[in-house]
């Protein structure tokens, strides 16, 4: 709105203000950091978020005119690959995949003893426990 000065010197107003919708503090996404909204959590802000160890992307939170956060971006599990075969190994199996947190068992090969497992690590590397 607008303040005027009328003739008898006192102000007049027209218009009126809307209050800006406040989406207050926004969850934290999936794996993510805690969120950082520098200027705000009102109407039009926005707070950038990273990723968790063993998690990689990351992305912004929104507060829109409804006021409710919308997310854009997202933490997925880094990927070790397909793992080699540890020395003197003959089997290898990885039932649950090959990310952050998931394992692979492995047996020895015929004349050895032993086995162990490969678990992927949050750096992507993967890291043996065991040995024939």
């Amino acid at each position: 709105g607008t303040l005027s000065c009328t003739s008898s010197g006192e102000w007049a107003q027209s218009g009126s203000c809307v209050a800006v919708p406040s989406c207050g503090v926004p969850n934290t996404p999936v794996n993510a950091t805690t969120p950082y909204c520098p200027t705000g959590t009102y109407t039009g802000q926005s707070c950038s978020f990273g990723c968790g160890s063993g998690y990689s992307g990351g992305g912004t939170l929104s507060c829109t005119w409804s006021g409710v956060w919308a997310q854009n971006g997202s933490c997925t599990a880094v990927n070790c690959g397909a793992p080699g075969l540890p020395s003197n190994a003959k089997t290898l199996s990885c039932t649950s995949g090959t990310t952050y947190g998931q394992s692979c068992t492995y047996g020895c090969a015929p004349g050895w003893t032993g086995g162990g497992t490969l678990s992927c690590t949050s750096s992507g590397a993967w890291a043996q426990s065991g040995s024939c």
